[in-house]
């Protein structure tokens, strides 16, 4: 078995390995302790010979990664591994999971080792004031999307269901306004970090293509799979609050109408 082993409708992608725990439990791992508690740095999942062992091993074995990271000591633990491990032979590229908060030094390395942020940008909606809360000042850092995406970082945005919706017009909104459903925080959180509509939209499209090794895939073009959806409204010409509530009215696989009409 291994990586791209399946068909059209369902395929083995990269494997999951665990860098740390959560934001919420305050079990993200961090390189300084949390605001306000000079004992606590969160935990990590495998100290850092393992963790490189591991990817090390999948790499051997025709397996790219897919490491959960959400504190910005256990993204530099991931990038470390994954630099530090033999190419990979499958044309699936390495990805971390959420890259919640990063160090600004960590930023260019994404890029240069060819690693995918796959984030989820509804995260952003209910976490940010924790994310304030624990991280203080570092949080500048957190959901980076635009400056992640400047460096030429591939951002593959998806749900993180069943922990949020499946839907994505939410995320979409909070993409681009860096707010929460309720129009908080006033004028958005940290608002440098936002992102166009359309490239919220790549992110959603065309990102998650190269992440699943489909460069060729999540664009409107010629020669790309007519995998779209057809909305009732024009999604440039809504405003944010709008735009959560856009709607398909059909899905086309193929090319192939598969639900809804048109």
């Amino acid at each position: 078995m291994r990586a791209g082993l399946g068909d059209d409708w369902l395929r083995l992608g990269q494997i999951k390995i665990f860098a740390d725990g959560t934001l919420g439990s305050r079990t993200d791992w961090m390189l300084d302790p949390f605001e306000g508690d000079a004992e606590q740095r969160g935990l990590p999942a495998y100290a850092p010979d393992e963790l490189t062992r591991l990817v090390r091993e999948a790499h051997e074995a025709g397996w790219p990664c897919a490491i959960h990271a959400i504190g910005d000591a256990a993204n530099r633990a991931a990038l470390d591994a994954l630099e530090a491990a033999p190419p990979c032979a499958s044309p699936l590229p390495d990805r971390i999971e959420h890259v919640q908060l990063i160090h600004p030094e960590d930023m260019p390395r994404l890029a240069a080792q060819g690693v995918v942020a796959s984030m989820q940008p509804i995260h952003m909606a209910s976490d940010w004031r924790l994310a304030d809360l624990f991280w203080g000042p570092r949080a500048r850092w957190s959901y980076a999307w635009r400056s992640l995406r400047r460096l030429g970082t591939v951002l593959a945005f998806g749900s993180d269901v069943p922990v949020e919706s499946l839907d994505p017009w939410p995320a979409l909104a909070v993409a681009i306004t860096r707010q929460n459903l309720e129009g908080l925080p006033e004028g958005g959180w940290y608002p440098d970090e936002t992102l166009t509509l359309a490239e919220a939209l790549e992110g959603f499209t065309h990102g998650v293509a190269r992440a699943a090794g489909r460069a060729g895939a999540g664009r409107v073009v010629v020669g790309a799979p007519a995998d779209v959806i057809v909305l009732d409204q024009d999604p440039f010409e809504l405003q944010p609050e709008e735009l959560a509530r856009a709607r398909p009215q059909a899905t086309l696989v193929g090319g192939e109408v598969v639900w809804g009409e048109m």
